[in-house]
């Protein structure tokens, strides 16, 4: 049985409806693959993105962290030293009441030893003590022998002026022709002293990183 007209006819729109379906298929997928690509770019893309601002931000808060950091240190050591100069100037304080009030020492014994120091740290051969009037009943006479024999120097000198003027316990020395000054008063040589004397009590007090915040002293 011979194919009639109609059905070659048929048969070719058949042939030709499927290869019109598989063009139409291969350019759906073709459109898909090409879709799949252009969104895995641009999704690689977003996340790299991503990470880039997670590792700024990351960076920003560790600087942010840092700064805050130091900035504690640097208070916490201020307060620090702050309490160790307060402790300090407590003690200085506390000295010159024991100076004033005479506490655990002879005045007498006192006066005539700073006085010798002060004229065995001077030139000359003639010297004046002065001291403080309301003082003169407290440490008697025969201060001139005392003070010069102490200072260990043959043929020097001591004359002892009771000055009104002077409220401090501790003597003035003056050579004779006043060029020379030694202020021993208890006061005046506590200030004098007050920086040697005070890194040896912070030393004893505060050995090096003791107590001190994470960083260390200078």
């Amino acid at each position: 049985m011979s194919m009639t007209e109609h059905d070659s006819s048929a048969v070719l729109r058949q042939e030709i409806s499927d290869d019109a379906r598989r063009l139409c298929d291969d350019i759906l997928s073709c459109a898909r693959r090409d879709a799949e690509a252009l969104l895995g770019r641009e999704g690689s893309a977003a996340i790299e993105a991503r990470l880039k601002r997670l590792e700024e931000a990351r960076c920003e808060g560790a600087r942010r962290r840092d700064l805050t950091l130091a900035a504690v240190f640097v208070e916490t050591r201020r307060l620090y030293l702050a309490r160790i100069e307060e402790l300090l100037g407590s003690i200085r304080e506390e000295a010159l009441k024991h100076l004033f009030a005479r506490n655990g020492f002879d005045l007498r014994e006192s006066v005539i030893n700073l006085a010798s120091e002060a004229i065995r740290g001077m030139t000359g051969d003639e010297f004046i003590v002065r001291l403080a009037e309301k003082s003169r009943s407290l440490l008697g006479g025969a201060l001139e022998e005392e003070v010069a024999s102490r200072a260990g120097r043959p043929g020097v000198k001591v004359t002892v002026s009771w000055d009104p003027g002077i409220s401090d316990d501790g003597p003035v020395v003056t050579d004779s022709g006043q060029m020379q000054v030694w202020d021993n008063r208890y006061r005046a040589r506590l200030e004098r002293l007050w920086p040697q004397m005070r890194r040896a009590i912070a030393a004893e007090m505060f050995p090096a990183g003791a107590g001190e915040p994470e960083g260390g002293a200078t």
